[in-house]
Order: structure tokens, then C-alpha cells, then sequence
């Protein structure tokens, strides 16, 4: 009988997951998206097993998904904002990031899309306060970037148009941060991700700089999602995940989402070559993922993993 990790790929290293730990899995081309909730989840992955980690996670109670997913079935009309705990909030994301230190390898990074929430007539600081959080679990923070609009749908500049005077500037918000973390390696040498390419892979991983202007900055100008592109309520764009992955992995390196949405980063680890793990608790959102794979014809097949057999 051939072993789990034979079963599931040679590439995406695991180990013997418990049965509370993943509710489902599906093998989508080369890799996987599991459904369940991401901690739980991450205990089934080996250390040191992927290079790259790129999501977008909660951002604090800007969406409530539980009702997202009950809007999308037609249960109820709209879905409402809830007042949630910012401490427990940041337990939440430390337990799961610190979770996901110990599966990227040395050098590797952790790269997150995340931005500032509105809240009870407050502006909270989250990117800021993340830093700090991701710093604390023992992530060396390494880059700022910003993610620029190009079209912007916020409208509170136009407080500034009704009262032209000081002290109602509310610029519109046409921007988020990508901020990148490293897990730092025991040497200075081995503290990357290139050290033990071969010339041949590096060539064969070049990254087209015909944009370079463009590229060399740490301002991204890049389109959001448009509502009717996508039924998930927050999915960040495949040109922003393509530059993610293309900068920091190498192709047949495994790339991780723990909070897959509806499957962006694996649809372009895909595209990329790249191997892929989603994690997801939302069944609706795994179903959108899946069906993208299945529209674009970029899956062959998937399959429900049984790993009680």
C-alpha cells in the first residue's frame, strides 16, 4: 500500500493527518485545497515544507462570510458587519501565522495582503499593528509594498468638496499594504531562497523585466477585482499574486494559502508551476475555487482525498 505522502504528491510533504483535523480535501492539479479550519489544518503539513506563503486574511470584522455565504445562497438579503473582540482578533491571526512559521522553510517568507478597517467611526491600524504581531511569533519583516488601485470606488474625498476648508481631508482609499516576512535561516548564506539553485534553474525561473520601471518600485498600480468578476467578497487580483510568487519562489517550490478564499493563489501557483496547498473553512468558497480550475481547463481532475483508507 502506498504511503500518504505518495498518495497526495511527492512534491507537498505531510504527515498523518487526523481525522478532526481536515474535512475534506481536493487534489487540483499540482496541489492540493483542503477545507477546514486552517490551524488545524497547518498540523497536518510538514516543517520546512513550503518556500512561499501569500494570503489575504480577515481583516478584523470588514466582512462578516458567514452571512456572505448565506447572501450568496439566497437565504437572506444583505449580510451585517458584527462587533467582534480586536484581542481575540489578534490571537486568531498570531495562533495560525505562528502555525505557518514552522512550515516555510529557512529563507523562505510569509507574504501578506492586508489594510487598514474602518470601525465604529474609528480608522484602525491594522497593517501596523500586524508588523508587530508577525514580529513577536519571530517573522523578520522585510518589505513594504503598496497595492494601488486603479480604479477606486471610495468616495470620502468628497467630504473635502462640500467643505473646502482644514480639518475635512478624508482622502479616498485607493490603496492596501503587501508586506513581506522572512523566516530567517541559521546562517547568513542559507538566509535566502536561491542558495542551492543551480545556474540552469535560475535560468529557467527568469522573471521577464520588460516592465521593469514598474516592477523595481514598491508602489504596485494593479486593477482590483471587480464585483462581478468573482463571488468572493475580498479576492485580491491574479496580478498581484503572479508578482508574489514569480519574486519569491521557484518553480516546483510550494507555495501556501491559508486562507484560499476562492482558490486566486492556487489558480496561479498553477500557472506558475509552481506546487500549492489552499486552506479554506468556507465550502462555498472551496466550490468557486474548484470551478474556477474546472472553467479555465487548468485541472485535469480532482479528487476527494480519503485518508481513513
Amino acid at each position: 500500500m502506498p504511503s500518504q505522502q505518495a498518495i497526495i504528491k511527492e512534491d507537498i510533504a505531510f504527515k498523518s493527518p487526523q481525522e478532526s483535523s481536515i474535512d475534506e480535501i481536493h487534489h487540483v492539479g499540482k496541489g492540493l485545497i483542503m477545507r477546514g479550519d486552517c490551524l488545524k489544518s497547518m498540523k497536518s503539513i510538514d516543517s520546512d515544507s513550503a518556500v512561499l506563503a501569500f494570503t489575504s486574511p480577515p481583516y478584523h470584522n470588514a466582512v462578516n462570510y458567514g452571512e456572505h455565504v448565506s447572501k450568496m445562497a439566497k437565504k437572506i438579503e444583505r449580510w451585517e458587519r458584527k462587533d467582534t473582540s480586536y484581542q481575540l482578533y489578534e490571537q486568531f491571526l498570531s495562533a495560525r501565522f505562528e502555525e505557518l512559521l514552522r512550515i516555510v522553510k529557512p529563507g523562505g517568507h510569509s507574504v501578506v495582503n492586508i489594510s487598514p478597517v474602518a470601525w465604529d467611526g474609528k480608522r484602525i491600524a491594522l497593517p501596523f499593528h500586524f508588523v508587530s504581531w508577525m514580529e513577536r511569533i519571530g517573522w523578520q519583516f522585510k518589505e513594504d509594498i503598496i497595492w494601488e488601485k486603479e480604479v477606486v470606488r471610495d468616495r470620502r474625498s468628497g467630504v473635502l468638496m462640500q467643505h473646502p476648508y482644514p480639518g475635512y481631508y478624508y482622502p479616498s482609499l485607493a490603496a492596501e499594504y503587501v508586506l513581506v516576512f522572512q523566516k530567517t535561516a541559521d546562517s547568513k548564506k542559507h538566509n535566502n531562497i536561491y542558495h542551492h539553485r543551480s545556474q540552469d534553474e535560475k535560468e529557467k525561473n527568469k522573471i521577464n523585466l520588460d516592465d521593469y520601471q514598474s516592477l523595481s518600485k514598491n508602489i504596485w498600480k494593479i486593477r482590483p477585482v471587480a464585483p462581478q468578476e468573482n463571488e468572493h467578497p475580498c479576492p485580491f487580483p491574479k496580478e498581484l499574486a503572479r508578482r508574489v510568487i514569480e519574486f519569491y519562489s521557484y518553480k516546483n517550490d510550494t507555495v501556501i494559502d491559508i486562507f484560499a478564499g476562492s482558490g486566486i493563489t492556487n489558480i496561479v501557483a498553477e500557472q506558475l508551476d509552481r506546487c500549492h496547498i489552499g486552506l479554506e473553512t468556507e465550502e462555498k468558497y472551496i466550490q468557486l475555487a474548484l470551478s474556477r480550475f474546472d472553467k479555465k481547463r487548468e485541472l485535469h481532475s480532482f479528487l476527494p482525498i480519503d485518508f481513513t483508507h
